[in-house]
């Protein structure tokens, strides 16, 4: 897959905001000039996506480089941007604060594709890191996968409608499932409880098309009052090949 991907600006990596509830779109193109250029040092690229419900609007920190230009709020996406590999520390605050949310260090690998997941309710804002490792899209096909944010949720799958064909496989609070392929069309998507099989969320009329790669975020609260964040399924879009 790297060696796809290398090539941002000739093949069209990116991560948009293609959303299924309503969420923010931040930095939604990545500018990574020269990015051909056999100098380089070795590179792991990055993508962001907040999904903490009760956070303030968050500023991002790799190490004492802040990643964001802007506020980062809930159900918000950066988009994959290169970053120096090894051992990285990343650092949440407040928008415009000084003081620590969250400091968690991760390694990352040289050409190397991931996604930071910011997640949990306040005080225990926590983040995972997912290798975002999947196999080439085609015309007829596209990938998906799913990325549980919910920490209200039990655990879920998630499935085409009045079918029993799987879009993932099993997925608790925190966890994801790998990508898989599905045919290019407009589907009905539910979101099904484990234990009890029951529709907990659900869309319509989800067009999943061709040479795309595609995240499902299982994002929100199950018990609140509050319109904004309430359980939801976003979408996004990790990649498009434009050959």
């Amino acid at each position: 897959m790297i060696k796809r991907l290398i090539s941002f600006k000739k093949r069209g990596l990116m991560m948009a905001t293609s959303t299924l509830a309503l969420a923010g779109i931040l930095g939604l193109s990545s500018c990574l000039d020269d990015i051909e250029n056999p100098n380089l040092p070795p590179t792991a690229y990055v993508s962001v996506y907040q999904g903490s419900p009760d956070a303030p609007e968050l500023d991002i920190y790799a190490d004492a480089n802040r990643i964001n230009n802007q506020a980062l709020d809930f159900a918000e996406a950066l988009a994959y941007s290169p970053f120096y590999v090894g051992e990285r520390q990343f650092k949440v605050t407040a928008f415009d604060a000084a003081s620590s949310l969250l400091e968690k260090d991760f390694v990352l690998g040289a050409d190397t594709v991931y996604s930071l997941f910011i997640l949990n309710k306040m005080p225990d804002l926590d983040a995972i890191l997912v290798e975002d490792d999947w196999e080439d899209p085609t015309a007829e096909e596209a990938q998906v996968r799913l990325v549980h944010l919910s920490p209200d949720t039990e655990e879920v799958y998630v499935k085409i409608s009045d079918s029993e064909d799987r879009l993932s496989t099993d997925v608790d609070f925190g966890g994801h499932s790998g990508f898989s392929a599905i045919a290019t069309d407009t589907y009905d998507i539910e979101v099904i409880a484990v234990d009890t099989e029951e529709v907990i969320v659900s869309a319509s009329d989800v067009e999943l098309k061709g040479n795309r790669v595609y995240t499902f975020i299982l994002r929100g609260l199950a018990e609140t009052e509050d319109e904004d964040l309430k359980l939801d399924l976003q979408l996004l879009t990790n990649y498009v090949n434009y050959q």
